[in-house]
């Protein structure tokens, strides 16, 4: 005699994993395998922090959190009459030791200079050089510019303001590159990889986007059981932002009705 048994006992057992076919001889017909459920967050694939890259004070800093810039755009300008009249100082010195290196070589010419004075001449010439281009560099760090095309994310600092060498000043992120964020069970790993599709439910926008697995934490939790996966949403998403979550909506292979498969 076969027995029959509720239709949700037989759900149960499929959540539990217990194949189509066990569910079928338990309840009678087949049931879906339910989607599994879990949390992502949206997140900027490129993001960085800037920090200072020297102690002075800043002069100009007219950008807010929420601007946009461009990649090469100045950000931050700092003040830095020492280090432009050092550099100033450094190129004269090394235009009057071009002046006498080329006196000496015509006095060369005519036996009036030794070998080692020319020597030192070279030398003064070099240890001029090297001084320039010192100098140039501690001008340089005098602006931060933008090292991708994004948005401010956050100031930490304001004009005027002396701060120190490695303060942060400005979280910057690209905001045209997102990516989803989830951790899952590690013992999802045996049907779920690179290349999987499923849906995410986000709660700012109340909109559901496809999505697509691209890659894989390099390494299992021991104590949790869990992996960190990463996620490509497919299509066009204007209204997203960095920071907004939602349900990630995974079903198993086995699946096909409830699979959601990316393009």
């Amino acid at each position: 005699m076969t027995h029959r048994f509720p239709a949700c006992f037989a759900a149960a057992l499929l959540l539990l994993g217990a194949g189509p076919g066990v569910a079928a001889e338990i309840g009678g017909d087949p049931l879906p395998i339910v989607p599994r459920e879990i949390r992502a967050q949206v997140t900027a694939r490129v993001a960085t922090t800037l920090s200072s890259p020297m102690a002075g004070r800043i002069r100009d800093l007219s950008i807010e959190d929420g601007d946009r810039f461009k990649q090469g755009e100045v950000l931050v300008r700092f003040d830095c009459a020492v280090q432009e009249g050092q550099l100033a100082r450094a190129v004269a010195v090394l235009e009057k030791n071009r002046q006498l290196q080329e006196v000496n070589e015509r006095l060369r010419k005519l036996g009036s200079v030794s070998v080692k004075e020319m020597n030192v001449s070279h030398a003064d010439v070099a240890t001029a050089a090297a001084e320039v281009t010192m100098a140039k560099a501690m001008v340089e760090r005098c602006t931060v510019a933008a090292p991708f095309p994004g948005r401010v994310a956050g100031v930490s600092v304001k004009r005027y303001q002396f701060i120190g060498e490695g303060q942060p000043m400005l979280d910057i992120l690209d905001d045209k590159q997102l990516e989803l964020e989830a951790i899952i069970p590690s013992r999802w790993l045996t049907w779920l990889g690179v290349g999987t599709g499923f849906q995410i439910a986000v709660d700012e926008t109340g909109k559901t986007y496809p999505a697509k697995v691209s890659r894989l934490s390099g390494r299992v939790d021991p104590v949790s059981q869990s992996v960190k996966i990463y996620a490509t949403i497919a299509g066009p998403a204007p209204d997203l932002m960095p920071g907004m979550s939602g349900r990630a909506l995974i079903a198993p292979p086995e699946d096909p009705k409830s699979m959601v498969q990316a393009p």
